[in-house]
């Protein structure tokens, strides 16, 4: 799994997190997935699945600004920085987040692990 292919099957992601795509995102993620929110949450693949799929969490925006690539073994690593907006049932978040991205390998990588925690820099904006 080569750097561009990692990072387009990130972008593919995150458009599927926007568009609400669910069976892209199920192609997208390991079914042993451990989802680290920037609020401290962890959730597995069927949890943040529903929770997209019941409306309890819409990505309305979802922007790498900065990422790197690496490869150890089978496992691709992307450490990168995102701003994103979320809509919640208690109101929309605006954030601003460095994250550590996991994809297991193969042709077609697929997001294992995702650890995230809010920026020091404030997400710019109204």
């Amino acid at each position: 799994m080569g750097d561009a292919t990692l990072l387009a099957r990130e972008d593919e992601r995150f458009r599927a997190m926007i568009a609400g795509d669910l069976a892209t995102l199920d192609r997208l993620i390991a079914d042993d997935l451990r989802f680290v929110h920037s609020n401290g949450a962890v959730e597995g693949k069927a949890e943040f699945l529903r929770k997209l799929r019941s409306g309890e969490r819409r990505y309305r925006r979802y922007e790498a600004l900065a990422r790197e690539v690496r490869q150890e073994g089978t496992l691709g690593l992307v450490f990168g920085e995102a701003e994103a907006e979320i809509e919640r049932p208690g109101g929309s978040v605006r954030a601003r987040m460095i994250y550590t991205a996991v994809y297991r390998g193969g042709a077609e990588p697929r997001l294992l692990a995702w650890h995230s925690v809010k920026s020091p820099a404030p997400a710019e904006g109204p």
